[in-house]
């Protein structure tokens, strides 16, 4: 590949004093979203699994709010600290809302055409190619699955509906057609399914959203902003999350449907909810299972301290070395 590919990564001290005072200043409620906010402490591991996974990356964007962890080496040319000020406008700041932390991320200056978006729970969990996130001519590596999107609670299903809203102002089921082939794959196995019972209606009732790295073109970010800047906006207002945001998978739609992606299959990664039985996510990370892993936090979990200690401990024995990126 004669490209860079960047690495985007956003991430929170839900524990940093200062961070909360500013943050209860705005908060109504005070008891919602603490799962979303508190840290188990990968971090580290995030960087060493990159290190030793995908040492081609070419930068890492680690973005914050004006928090940077003290054993994070700046040194290291391939990473970059971003606060949100550095590419989010003043008057929506501060902001806790994380839609509206990603939605701008295509105005970071520095970032590279080809990147891949990382929550912080998703950790690369064996030997990555850069061709396991984009083609040899530079097209987003993804899943084109087509599934109905039904609000329920506790979910985000409410806000990607509002994406599909918007998709629909755009492309209908004749644009999956002209780019069939991509939509429906041997490789996705049963998920098929879902597409060829959404083909059903002439319009787009949804995508499945199977919750992994996405790979994206900064050029996308740039198309759908100008199209719908106000709507976007909106979601920029809110400070903490609301069921009339707009979401990151709005950009990942619009690629799949003008087809500007390749198709992956669909073992590449998995998602866990992390409980308190981790047999299963254990082996995956202790016998490299899957490419990609996904450990979402659930307020379900009766010992959190134990948990993450449990979850720490298996990290530390697959990179027990620091990587470059530390102290």
């Amino acid at each position: 590949m004669d490209f860079p590919i960047d690495f985007v990564v956003d991430w929170v001290d839900g524990s940093d004093p200062k961070w909360i005072s500013k943050r209860s200043q705005y908060q109504k409620n005070k008891n919602t979203d603490e799962v979303r906010f508190r840290d188990w402490g990968f971090l580290p591991f995030w960087f060493r699994a990159v290190e030793k996974n995908a040492p081609w990356v070419n930068k890492i964007f680690l973005i914050t709010d004006n928090q940077k962890p003290a054993w994070l080496n700046l040194d290291n040319t391939k990473v970059e600290l971003i606060s949100h000020q550095d590419y989010i406008s003043e008057k929506y700041l501060p902001v806790f809302n994380s839609n509206a932390i990603e939605l701008p991320i295509g105005n970071i200056s520095q970032l590279a055409e080809h990147f891949v978006f990382f929550n912080d729970d998703f950790f690369l969990n064996k030997i990555v190619e850069p061709t396991d996130f984009f083609s040899e001519e530079g097209l987003p590596k993804d899943l084109g699955v087509l599934s109905p999107q039904i609000p329920i609670d506790n979910s985000i299903t409410s806000i990607t509906t509002n994406d599909v809203k918007i998709v629909n102002n755009y492309f209908s089921r004749s644009d999956v057609l002209q780019h069939l082939t991509r939509f429906l794959k041997l490789s996705y196995g049963r998920q098929n399914v879902k597409t060829l019972v959404s083909l059903i209606w002439p319009m787009i009732l949804g995508f499945q959203d199977f919750h992994l790295p996405v790979s994206f073109l900064k050029s996308t970010f740039s198309k759908v902003w100008s199209l719908e800047s106000d709507r976007l906006e909106t979601t920029l207002r809110h400070r903490f999350r609301s069921e009339n945001d707009y979401n990151i998978y709005l950009f990942r739609y619009f690629q799949l449907l003008t087809g500007n992606f390749t198709p992956r299959s669909t073992s590449f990664g998995k998602y866990y909810n992390l409980s308190d039985n981790n047999d299963i996510p254990i082996r995956d990370i202790e016998h490299e299972i899957h490419k990609v892993i996904v450990l979402n936090d659930q307020d379900s979990i009766s010992d959190f301290e134990k948990t993450k200690a449990e979850i720490q401990t298996v990290f530390q024995k697959r990179y027990p070395e620091k990587s470059t990126f530390e102290r």
